[in-house]
C-alpha cells in the first residue's frame, strides 16, 4: 500500500507536467500516455476525481484506474449531479464530503514542495483500504461519533465494515471518550444504529467503563470491607457504570437549583460515607453542569485530600451543526475543578496511557497488530501512536483536510499534541471486505 500511494503521487506530478505543456499549445493531447494518467480531458482538469458521487473510490489519476472509458459513461453531467446532491440523504453527503476531502489531500501531497518523507499513507479507494486493514491487523478499535456515525446519521458502509471485520475473526472494540452512557446503553445504541445485533457489551469501552475499572484497581485492592464512595459530576450512565463496579455513588443528575451562595455553601451538609467521606471524585461531561456542582465537588476534594480526582476525558470540544460549531467538551469542566481545587486530575480516556493499559490487560491486544480508527488528532491518533498501535484518520469528523494541510505547512510532521496518523482514509465504510 505504501508503494502504491507513493507511485500515485509521482504519477500525478508527471500528469500535471503533461497537462501544463499541453495547455501551452492550446490543445489537449489524445495520446495514450495522457489518457493513462488523467483519463479523458473532461475529467482531468484538476487531475483527480471531479465527481465524488460516482463509483466509490474512483480516482482517474490512479495508475490502478486506467479503464476510464468504461467508468466515465456512468458519471452524470453537472446538472444531473446537482439533482443527485439535492436528493441525497445525510449519509450520502458524508460520503461525498469525505471523498472531496481526500482529493484535497491527494492534491496537496502531490503538488507541495514540502518534504513529506514521514507523510501518512493515503488510501483513497475501498480496495486499498480493505486489503491493507484485513491483511495487516488482528484487532481494529473504533472511535464512534465522527467515525461510525455523526449524531444519529450512520457513516455510509460503516455497518458492513463492522460486520465484515467481525466475520473475519478480527477483534473489534468501540473506544470512545463519551462518558454519558454505560456499556449496556452504549451497546444498545450501536446495535440499533449499525443494525448489528451480534455486538456485545464486552466490545464497549467507553470512558465511563474505563473510569470504573480504574477506580476498582486503585480502591478495591485491600481487605477493607467498607464500601467506597464516589462523587460524580455526570450522567446517569456514568453513575450506573461506577455503581455496577461496586461503589456507592453520590452526585450525578440533580434537580437542585444551579446556583449556590457563600452562606449556603457555609451551611451545606456534605454526605459522610466511609471513613474518609468521598474516596474519589469523577468528572464526566454534564450538560447541566453548574456552579452548585462545582462548589460541592471542590469542597469534597478539599475535605478529602487523599480522594482520587478522575476525569473521564479532557476533550476540548465537539462539533455540532452544519457550520461545525464548537460545543465545549468535558475538558472545560475538568479545568474548572482543577483550577478551583488546586488538584490535578487523572485522565482515564483517550489519549491517556491509563486506557492503553486497561485495553492491554483486559483484551490482550498486540499493539503492532492493532489499528485505531478515529477522527481526532489530539485524542484518537495520539492515543493510538502513544500506545504503540497504528492509527488511521477518517475524514468524516473533527479533523478536516484544511487542518491537515495547515499542519503540513506549519510543521511538516505534526506536533506532539496533534501527531500525524499512519494513514488517512475517506471513511470507515471502506473497510468492508
Amino acid at each position: 500500500a505504501c508503494t502504491m500511494a507513493t507511485s500515485r503521487i509521482s504519477m500525478r506530478r508527471l500528469a500535471v507536467f503533461i497537462f501544463t505543456v499541453s495547455a501551452t499549445f492550446e490543445k489537449l493531447p489524445s495520446c495514450s500516455a495522457f489518457s493513462f494518467f488523467l483519463g479523458p480531458p473532461s475529467l482531468a482538469i484538476h487531475g483527480h476525481r471531479t465527481n465524488p458521487s460516482s463509483n466509490v473510490g474512483y480516482c482517474p489519476a490512479s495508475p490502478l484506474s486506467t479503464d476510464w472509458r468504461r467508468r466515465s459513461s456512468a458519471i452524470p453531467s453537472v446538472a444531473e449531479d446537482e439533482e443527485i446532491y439535492t436528493l441525497a440523504d445525510v449519509s450520502e453527503t458524508i460520503r461525498r464530503d469525505s471523498l472531496a476531502a481526500m482529493d484535497e489531500l491527494l492534491d496537496y501531497y502531490s503538488f507541495s514542495l514540502t518534504d513529506f518523507s514521514d507523510q501518512p499513507m493515503l488510501l483513497p479507494t475501498p480496495e486499498e483500504v480493505s486489503t491493507y486493514v484485513h491483511e495487516n491487523f488482528d484487532a481494529v478499535l473504533f472511535d464512534c461519533d465522527g467515525v461510525l456515525y455523526r449524531g444519529t446519521d450512520v457513516v455510509p458502509g460503516a455497518p458492513e465494515a463492522v460486520k465484515s471485520l467481525m466475520d473475519s475473526g478480527k477483534t473489534v472494540l468501540f473506544v470512545t471518550n463519551n462518558a454519558g452512557a454505560s456499556r449496556s446503553q452504549m451497546r444498545e445504541k450501536l446495535a440499533r444504529l449499525l443494525n448489528v445485533d451480534a455486538l456485545t457489551e464486552d466490545q464497549m469501552v467507553g470512558s465511563s467503563y474505563s473510569a470504573a475499572r480504574y477506580l476498582q484497581k486503585m480502591l478495591l485492592v485491600d481487605e477493607d470491607s467498607s464500601k467506597k464512595n464516589v462523587h460524580v459530576i455526570g450522567t446517569e450512565g456514568l453513575c450506573e457504570e461506577i455503581s455496577n463496579a461496586g461503589f456507592g455513588v453520590t452526585g450525578g443528575p440533580s434537580d437542585d437549583r444551579p446556583g449556590m451562595s457563600r452562606e449556603e455553601l457555609a451551611e451545606y451538609s456534605f454526605p459522610e460515607h466511609g471513613k474518609d467521606g468521598a474516596d474519589a471524585v469523577v468528572v464526566g461531561l454534564d450538560n447541566d453542569f453548574n456552579y452548585r456542582k462545582l462548589c460541592v465537588a471542590n469542597v469534597l476534594l478539599q475535605r478529602n485530600p487523599n480522594a482520587l480526582f478522575v476525569a473521564t476525558n479532557e476533550d476540548a470540544f465537539d462539533l455540532v451543526g452544519v457550520d461545525a460549531r464548537h460545543l465545549p467538551g468535558n475538558g472545560a469542566l475538568v479545568k474548572a475543578l482543577e483550577h478551583s481545587s488546586g488538584r490535578k486530575s487523572v485522565c482515564v480516556g483517550k489519549p491517556s496511557p491509563v486506557l492503553s493499559r486497561l485495553l492491554a490487560d483486559d483484551y490482550g491486544l498486540d499493539p503492532e497488530r492493532t489499528l485505531f480508527v478515529g477522527d481526532r488528532l489530539d485524542t484518537d491518533v495520539r492515543f493510538g501512536l502513544d500506545g504503540g498501535m497504528k492509527s488511521a484518520l477518517v475524514l468524516t469528523g473533527c479533523t478536516t483536510a484544511e487542518k491537515m494541510i495547515e499542519l503540513g505547512e506549519a510543521k511538516g510532521r505534526g506536533t506532539e499534541e496533534e501527531p500525524l496518523p499512519c494513514m488517512i482514509i475517506p471513511h470507515a465504510g471502506m473497510m468492508s471486505k
